[in-house]
């Protein structure tokens, strides 16, 4: 670690303290309210449908043998200030017909069910070489629990391998919950929960190249999709991508190009956009990109990159980097 980066995180650190500022650090180690580091990789929000709290999911430390792989929760009604609530699923609860573990346990998204009044879990679910490209569903009774498990399979019969899960919901309403994955690193594809949110009912609309690390928002009328490349581990320059159509039925993605204007995203790959309540503009959203610093300083110290979103028009859209920002800038 160079002396510059140190001197630089030291500056940020000791102004935080004296001017009593809530900051996001994108990249630094970020930590509990235990003081330990947040582990809880490839990032999904769950905003708490009783009082609007956040809950974070997401992977625990990989570790050689992924003995020990497995789902991790944090809760915050601040979005800055996160408490463990420990493993939500792990190796233990997770079984798949003639396939032993440890298994790969990956890129997990809660979502709550109104009808079933379940919390519903998606995650890609996967043998150590990757061949078997499932996804693992889950259910609890509330948000922190350990998760049981209900399935393992391959969406509408495809295989699949990264994936996020989008409530398509407008003023208030859900219109549609939605899976979207890399269909066997081959191309794109999304399809519709069915009510109890337990499996799809086909692809809807589709990008016909590959992509992952996908998050799909909406903004202005305009649905869009951030994606990666497929690199392995190693980052490489993002991709948005927008539809004018009123709904992810056979909807039409167009590129916008890299954001980021970086080649290599920040040394980050995407896994989530959160809208937030604006206090600059009361009443609007500004949106958060969400995404993993997987190799730095090393796989088992990968970092988080949050950064928020400028739209300088409906097709114009930039993601600039920022040592350090405050959620109430926007």
């Amino acid at each position: 670690m160079s002396i510059i980066f140190c001197l630089r995180v030291l500056i940020l650190f000791i102004f935080n303290i004296y001017c009593n500022c809530e900051y996001i650090y994108p990249g630094l180690v970020w930590n509990d309210t235990d003081g330990k580091s947040i582990q809880a990789h490839a990032t999904g929000i769950l905003i708490d449908p009783n009082d609007e709290s956040y809950w974070w999911y997401g992977e625990s430390l990989k570790t050689s043998t992924l003995s020990d792989h497995g789902i991790n929760c944090y809760h915050s009604k601040d979005l800055i200030h996160w408490t463990n609530m420990g493993e939500v699923l792990g190796q233990k609860q997770v079984f798949i017909k003639d396939l032993s573990g440890p298994y790969v346990i990956e890129r997990p998204k809660v979502i709550w069910n109104e009808k079933t009044k379940l919390y519903v879990m998606w995650f890609h679910l996967d043998s150590i070489d990757y061949k078997y490209r499932y996804v693992g569903v889950a259910t609890s009774l509330i948000p922190n629990a350990t998760f049981k498990f209900v399935n393992a399979f391959q969406p509408d019969g495809i295989p699949s391998l990264d994936m996020n899960i989008y409530e398509d919901k407008i003023n208030n309403i859900v219109r549609g919950v939605y899976l979207v994955r890399s269909c066997h690193n081959e191309y794109v594809g999304i399809s519709q929960f069915t009510d109890d949110y337990l499996n799809t009912t086909g692809i809807t609309s589709t990008i016909g190249e590959p992509r992952e690390g996908h998050a799909i928002f909406y903004r202005n009328n305009h649905y869009y999709m951030m994606t990666s490349h497929l690199t392995g581990w190693s980052p490489n320059p993002a991709e948005l991508f927008i539809t004018n159509q009123d709904n992810l039925h056979n909807a039409k993605w167009y590129s916008l190009g890299n954001p980021t204007n970086s080649s290599i995203t920040f040394n980050s790959q995407s896994t989530f956009v959160l809208p937030f309540p604006s206090t600059k503009y009361p009443g609007t959203y500004f949106y958060i990109y969400m995404g993993d610093r997987w190799n730095y300083p090393n796989l088992l110290n990968a970092t988080y990159i949050w950064l928020p979103f400028t739209f300088n028009s409906d097709t114009n859209v930039t993601l600039q980097w920022k040592d350090q920002w405050s959620l109430t800038d926007y």
